[in-house]
Parts: structure tokens; C-alpha cells; sequence
């Protein structure tokens, strides 16, 4: 019989979360908190396909092969891409957060992540990157956020790096689809390494608000 191989894991504590720069509030994010529900065009539940890519995740990471989660506000797509960074950090992997709309800021301000590394560089070089509300915010009159961007998502795909990135808007289509906020190269680079998934399900700030006015 051949020899089952063990893969290392280790347990997560505070120090890993603060240096992944997770935001506190979605610290104890699990499974059970990502909709089940899905779409007329989705065979698969948002927790469905959450489940069967950390199943699968040493085979993800070999390939450099991320997500795209998509939806509209409210639906858990960055509570997922949470769940998922954590799932990596126990595999020892390398992980950074980083909201878009602050990556311009954190490039022109030139600001360390360390003593030895700027946010920047930790961004194109850390096993997996969660990029989170990728939308209109990034951009500016001069294309220099839309240029970031497009060498960002390039040279982590050259890299077989895994991304993962949360936005409201579409894949496709007309109005507010990712085309329109994206150059066509990085369009061209997330075809070749993340997995389009729309996170369908019910707004569940409206629940917390509900949750909030029964404490008055």
C-alpha cells in the first residue's frame, strides 16, 4: 500500500491574522456564515464552490488558480475570500489583504509593510493576495490606478501567484461590468487564473441592522 502523506497544517493565532492585514471584523468568519442559496445560472451554491476549493487547495495553489467572487453588496464575497486566505496560512503560505481602492495611496506613499518591504512589493511577491472591492474606486483620470492594477494581476499570473478578488461589479456585459473598469490585458491575465463565481444571496447587512435595532 502506498504511504498516505500528512499535510501540514498549523493553527492560526492573532499575530498571523494582524500580518495578513485581515480587518477584525471578519476574523472569525467560517463556512456556515457563506450563502447556500444560488442563482437560476449557478449549479453550485457559493458555499458549495467554498468547500470544494480548500478541498482542493494544494492543487489551487500549484496552478496559481484564484477566484473572482462577484455579487452584489452584502453577500458574504468578502467573508469567502477570508475563509479562503486563512485556509492557505494554515498551509504556511504567505498572505496579504489589501483593499484596491487604497492601492494607490499605499504605492505612492511608499508604505512599508515591513522594514524591509513595501505594501507593493509584499502584494506582487506573497503567496496569495486577497483584493478586495475591486471597482470604479481604483481609478483615476490619469489611468495610473487601472495601470497598477494591470501589473499587479499580470506578473502575479506569470508568477502562478494566487489571487483572489471581490467586486461588485459583472464579468461581462454592458454598465457596470469589469471590462469597463479594467484594461483588456488584465482581463486577458484573470481569464488565465481565476475562477469567475457569483455570490448569490440575501444582503446580510440587513440582517445584522435587524439584529442591531432589537438591542435597543
Amino acid at each position: 500500500m502506498g504511504q498516505i502523506v500528512k499535510l501540514r497544517r498549523r493553527k492560526l493565532n492573532k499575530e498571523d491574522l494582524i500580518r495578513m492585514r485581515i480587518p477584525k471584523r471578519y476574523w472569525n468568519v467560517d463556512c456556515d456564515g457563506v450563502s447556500d442559496a444560488s442563482d437560476d445560472l449557478e449549479l453550485k451554491s457559493p458555499r458549495d464552490v467554498l468547500k470544494r476549493y480548500i478541498r482542493k487547495i494544494e492543487e489551487m495553489r500549484g496552478q496559481g488558480l484564484g477566484m473572482l467572487l462577484w455579487g452584489a453588496n452584502g453577500t458574504g464575497k468578502t467573508s469567502m475570500a477570508v475563509i479562503i486566505a486563512k485556509a492557505y496560512r494554515r498551509r504556511f503560505n504567505t498572505v496579504l489583504f489589501v483593499e484596491a481602492a487604497s492601492l494607490k495611496s499605499l504605492v505612492v506613499s511608499k508604505e512599508h509593510f515591513d522594514e524591509d518591504e513595501t505594501y507593493w512589493d509584499r502584494a506582487m511577491s506573497v503567496d496569495v493576495l486577497v483584493l478586495d472591492d475591486l471597482g470604479k474606486g481604483t481609478l483615476d483620470r490619469t489611468g495610473f490606478g487601472e495601470r497598477l492594477i494591470d501589473e499587479l494581476i499580470r506578473k502575479r499570473n506569470a508568477n502562478q501567484l494566487v489571487t483572489i478578488i471581490t467586486t461588485n461589479a459583472v464579468p461581462k456585459g454592458n454598465g457596470d461590468a469589469l471590462s469597463d473598469i479594467l484594461k483588456p490585458s488584465t482581463m486577458h491575465a484573470l481569464k488565465e487564473h481565476v475562477m469567475a463565481i457569483h455570490v448569490y444571496g440575501e444582503d446580510k447587512r440587513d440582517e445584522i441592522k435587524r439584529q442591531l435595532m432589537q438591542k435597543i
